[in-house]
């Protein structure tokens, strides 16, 4: 049973209807998590990117610890495992905020990759995602947004 809230005709009656199905048989899994300051441009309605690396079983998401934009190496928080094969590509939060994708071009050390190009406004502490060929990143609606005690 569903409440149509201020619902005028018998067409848009059906159209909330159908929707509240085709949503319950599409979008079948949830998630819960805390982001930073830089999660706080995201809205109820928005569809958000999550690099879940308990989900994926490899290491696809944390944060740059620091930046050398001489020779465009970053070192991030922690090891990852880059294939030989295929085309990995890493995304970064640009200066305006919007995601920008580059190419890993080198990974002289476990915890650290070279890009083909270093977006503007990447710094310390920015956030990072991995993109892997064989891994396909998972999409989710935000439905709510809420504050915790401790700030996040």
């Amino acid at each position: 049973k569903m409440d149509a809230f201020a619902c005028t005709s018998r067409g848009q009656a059906h159209r909330a209807g159908l929707w509240a199905i085709t949503t319950e048989l599409l979008e079948t899994q949830t998630v819960d998590f805390s982001v930073g300051a830089e999660g706080l441009r995201h809205v109820p309605g928005d569809i958000i990117e999550v690099c879940d690396s308990d989900y994926a079983g490899v290491t696809v998401g944390g944060r740059v610890l620091s930046v050398d934009s001489l020779s465009r190496t970053l070192t991030l928080d922690r090891e990852v495992e880059i294939p030989a094969g295929g085309n990995v590509v890493l995304n970064l939060v640009g200066s305006d905020g919007q995601p920008v994708t580059v190419s890993i071009t080198a990974h002289p050390t476990p915890d650290r990759v070279t890009v083909s190009q270093l977006p503007e406004g990447v710094a310390a502490y920015s956030v990072w995602g991995l993109k892997l060929p064989t891994l396909r990143q998972r999409l989710f609606r935000c439905v709510a947004i809420r504050e915790n005690d401790d700030g996040t």
